[in-house]
């Protein structure tokens, strides 16, 4: 599957409500990731745990990077957002989802 496909495919399922949001985002991340700049740390995830191991080390990047304000927007964490905290979101990504969907990116480079 290449980015497009993967980008429609992720975009699907959220219309459907098949995807919680934390799952959206991380989907979306993970297939421009690995599409644009084959990101190595992430091209060796092969098991659900690398993957939440991964998913955690961006979270905690992207947190110290931002603003509070600029990342409670990006991935609907804080005070009236979807999540409540930065551990509530990554409880609700699927990566088994996730790692199907990066399997999928990686056999057709």
């Amino acid at each position: 599957m290449n980015r497009s496909q993967a980008l429609q495919y992720i975009e699907q399922l959220l219309e459907k409500g098949e995807l919680e949001e934390a799952t959206h985002r991380y989907a979306l991340i993970v297939a421009d990731l690995i599409s644009d700049a084959g990101n190595e740390q992430l091209s060796r995830c092969l098991t659900p745990e690398e993957l939440s191991a991964w998913i955690r080390r961006d979270a905690l990047a992207w947190q110290a990077k931002l603003s509070e304000e600029a990342f409670a927007e990006q991935f609907e964490v804080g005070h009236g957002n979807a999540y409540g905290c930065i551990e509530q979101m990554l409880s609700c990504v699927d990566y088994e989802f996730v790692l199907d969907l990066l399997a999928s990116m990686r056999q057709s480079d």
